[in-house]
């Protein structure tokens, strides 16, 4: 098990833990379904973190909101 930060949608700045190996996950909310997956990147002033973020959203954006739940 790994704790993750996600990233973007209903579960944006929620910490949850994601078994080792789990690349996606999935949350079901009232508009529609959520596809998170998993992100290695480098955040200024924490090196590389892992996350879990909407699929949807592009890097540049994910380490904005991360960057952010981190200040």
């Amino acid at each position: 098990m790994a704790i993750v930060l996600y990233v973007g949608g209903s579960k944006d700045g929620d910490k949850g833990l994601v078994p080792h190996g789990f690349t996606k996950s999935r949350a079901d909310t009232d508009v529609g379904p959520e596809i998170y997956t998993e992100r290695f990147m480098e955040l200024q002033g924490l090196g590389r973190v892992r996350v879990m973020a909407l699929e949807s959203l592009q890097d540049e954006a994910v380490r904005v909101r991360a960057a952010q739940h981190y200040r």
